[in-house]
């Protein structure tokens, strides 16, 4: 079923004045499918709750932005997306996932953060006890989710839990989003983790209309960026691009100046074309310049490590029987000591030395019985933006490396190479 698009009397422009002149004002709609003013046939009743605190928001946030290889059960089904537009990388589908700062900065347009709240209208449902927010024309909770919650509508998400659960409502709100941006044309090399790269999907969420084209005239042609303490007349996209420079407060989200694509590539009519990498510093600046941002809630991914490497085995074997009481100098093998030097490590995965810190591959080897260290460590190089790997110090002295140059080491121990990097700013 084709979503049903908000257009003039959207949910986003009653969200849009959550601040006017800077000033917050009261918002909450809950046109409820018992109240009488319901007049665009919203088919869920609103739900009893509490709205979460802004550091419980911020968890919502971060769990939804990895999408639902991440979220399992607490959200819908959401299908693969597309990565890659040939600039350099080929496309191919991925897993969704979704810059938080953009989930943050859309739900802040379409609600204030609001799941729950004490109707302020229409006249049969003002006063307590909190509730589900729903607009006039049935957008529901934070991500003010509309198509599908119209009587008679059957949409492939749960609609009880869209009203009543605040991290389902979100997930379900990125479905769609993840379905703006499979259905309109690149941004760059169009990688999900690119914020600037989301500019035509999150046009598309709002609605793929002329009011959104940044070539409209009605917006001013001199307008620089969205300031929701100022105001102005900007297109949708603008204006969440805009909320994501200028958050509420640094409880909400670091501010981050997001880079625009040039308003003379986007055509002059609903939907724009593929768009080259944005680098304006404004819809309507493209003199200066910025590059474009990796959404801070991705971690760096590690490579696929497979089972992971095997390390030395069981260690180097002690030297043969001597008569002499020290420790005989690794692979002298003359006088023994009580025990050989260790073997380069045992059987197992390399430890992950990225963000989240997760073994990598299988679980890690012991030491060689003589004492070795454990498999290598591979440390991500994460200082320079580059998701490559090194080999860490394994600690196994001298004489391992002497076996490893010379083949000698019993097992195989696997190298990985270091892909190519592209650093994004």
């Amino acid at each position: 079923m084709r979503p049903r698009l908000r257009a003039a009397g959207s949910a986003y422009l009653l969200g849009a004045g959550l601040l006017v002149g800077g000033t917050a004002r009261a918002y909450c709609p809950c046109y409820t499918a018992s109240s009488s003013n319901n007049t665009h046939e919203c088919g869920v009743e609103a739900v009893a709750g509490t709205n979460p605190t802004t550091a419980e928001w911020q968890d919502i946030f971060d769990l939804v932005a990895q999408g639902p290889a991440v979220w399992g059960t607490a959200g819908p089904a959401v299908g693969d997306i597309g990565q890659g537009c040939g600039k350099p990388e080929a496309l191919h589908d991925v897993p969704p996932r979704f810059p938080c700062e953009l989930l943050k900065a859309i739900a802040m347009a379409e609600s204030g953060w609001k799941q729950f709240c004490v109707p302020e209208s229409p006249d049969d449902q003002i006063g307590p006890p909190e509730r589900t927010i729903i607009s006039f024309d049935c957008g529901y909770g934070v991500g003010q989710v509309t198509s599908g919650m119209h009587v008679g509508e059957t949409p492939s998400f749960d609609r009880q839990r869209v009203a009543g659960d605040a991290t389902y409502n979100l997930a379900t709100g990125t479905q769609i989003l993840a379905g703006k941006w499979r259905a309109t044309n690149c941004v760059g090399d169009n990688q999900p983790s690119i914020v600037e790269h989301w500019y035509t999907a999150t046009w598309a969420y709002n609605g793929l209309a002329w009011s959104n084209n940044p070539n409209n005239p009605n917006h001013d042609p001199n307008r620089g960026v969205y300031d929701p303490s100022v105001g102005g007349s900007y297109t949708y996209q603008e204006k969440v691009f805009g909320r994501i420079e200028h958050p509420p407060s640094a409880g909400h989200w670091p501010s981050i100046p997001l880079a625009y694509p040039d308003r003379a590539d986007c055509g002059s009519g609903g939907s724009p074309p593929e768009l080259p990498e944005p680098s304006c510093a404004s819809p309507t600046d493209c003199t200066n310049t910025r590059t474009t941002h990796t959404s801070t809630c991705f971690p760096v991914d590690p490579p696929d490590g497979g089972t992971g490497g095997t390390g030395g085995g069981t260690g180097g074997a002690a030297g043969t029987a001597g008569s002499a009481g020290s420790a005989g100098t690794p692979g002298s093998g003359g006088s023994a000591g009580t025990a050989g030097t260790g073997g380069a490590g045992g059987t197992g995965g390399s430890m992950d030395a990225s963000s989240d810190a997760s073994p990598d591959g299988a679980t890690g080897g012991t030491a060689g019985s003589g004492g070795g260290s454990p498999g290598q460590v591979y440390q991500s190089e994460e200082a320079d933006g580059c998701a490559c790997r090194s080999v860490g110090a394994s600690g196994a002295g001298a004489w391992a490396g002497v076996l490893f140059l010379l083949g000698g080491v019993l097992g195989l121990v696997r190298r990985r190479s270091c892909r190519a990097c592209v650093r994004r700013s």
